[in-house]
């Protein structure tokens, strides 16, 4: 049964512990579950409740703060600071309720056996909250690296590997507690094995060349609307690196972020949602929540094309070796066209 999103919707029954390699190419097939979990986790319930009030704090907290910033010097002192630090404390715990609720949502049924850690597989909940954990957790880092080295260090080789590193080790991360550890799904399963390597990495440069090319276009089109991307230009300040620095973005940035973020929006986000929804939900989904994470709305429709042409490929092959090769080509190029030559961004 397609599009409906149950919180005891589990992946298809496979042998060697994983959900079974699924037939990527007639992915509606795929609709053997396993046996469904019979009394409801209470534990999730309050702990998605724990998220949700977390997040509205932060959210009040945030909201006063950018009050009292826009404010200026027109309230009293004393009582703009007493305000403030209420408002950055309703902030810090709510961002930590958050993360504290949402960490138990999505990791601790990873280690309470392969029943529970399949349960709500394939369902908009799980990936989203699993999302949300990942967009917390890769910001952790970055914000404490900006708080010891100031706004100016956010820009530096270092600052931009450590940030590349964090959302790295958090889509990893979370895969593998919740789906991997407790033999939700397989390397297999997530299309990673050594069947046709060859051949898929060249069908990955041919990706990686149609996503430029269908990049290119689109592009070209939002700039004759008057549309600005922003995504390069919030990085030009590369230009600025040693090479050697430079060499060490790309590597994080343009090898092992595609190898991560692959693993997760098209090993288990879309492969998941291949399972349990129809076809275009599954793309469409993906695309969307791909898109928001990397943050940049003008941004948007060239990456909601990168991810349709990526899920495409995994589809047609069942392996993540093309798209990851495909997605590492495309950062690799536009790295490398905005630290070698002056194009305007």
């Amino acid at each position: 049964m397609h599009g409906h999103d149950s919180e005891d919707r589990t992946p298809a029954a496979g042998t060697g512990g994983g959900v079974g390699t699924p037939d990527l190419t007639t992915p509606s097939s795929s609709d053997v579950r396993l046996p469904r979990v019979g009394q409801t986790w209470v534990g999730g319930r309050i702990a998605v409740i724990v998220a949700v009030l977390g997040l509205v704090g932060a959210a009040l907290g945030g909201g006063v703060v950018a009050v009292v910033a826009q404010s200026g010097p027109s309230m009293d002192a004393i009582l703009t600071a007493g305000i403030t630090l209420v408002a950055i404390a309703l902030l810090v715990g709510g961002l930590l309720l958050t993360a504290g609720g949402l960490g138990y949502y999505v990791l601790a049924p990873g280690f309470m056996g392969r029943a529970m850690a399949a349960r709500g597989f394939g369902s908009h909940r799980l990936v989203i909250a699993c999302t949300l954990l990942i967009a917390l957790l890769a910001n952790g880092p970055p914000l404490l690296w900006a708080a010891w080295a100031g706004r100016a260090g956010i820009c530096t080789p270092a600052g931009l590997v450590t940030a590349a590193l964090s959302v790295d080790a958090a889509l990893l991360g979370v895969t593998y507690l919740r789906f991997i550890r407790p033999g939700v799904l397989t390397l297999a399963d997530l299309g990673l094995d050594r069947t046709a390597t060859v051949r898929h990495v060249g069908l990955g440069l041919l990706v990686g060349v149609s996503v430029l090319v269908i990049s290119a276009m689109i592009q070209a089109a939002m700039s004759a609307l008057g549309i600005r991307q922003t995504q390069l230009a919030d990085l030009s300040c590369i230009r600025q690196f040693p090479l050697l620095g430079f060499f060490g973005v790309v590597f994080a940035g343009a090898i092992l972020a595609p190898i991560a973020e692959e693993i997760y929006f098209r090993g288990y986000v879309f492969g998941s949602y291949l399972r349990t929804q129809r076809p275009v939900v599954a793309y469409a989904a993906t695309g969307l929540i791909f898109a928001a994470l990397h943050g940049n709305l003008p941004a948007l429709l060239p990456i909601l094309a990168l991810s349709v042409v990526f899920c495409y490929a995994y589809q047609r092959t069942g392996s993540l070796v093309p798209s990851m090769v495909g997605h590492a080509l495309n950062n690799t190029a536009a790295f490398c066209i905005l630290y070698f030559t002056n194009a305007q961004v």
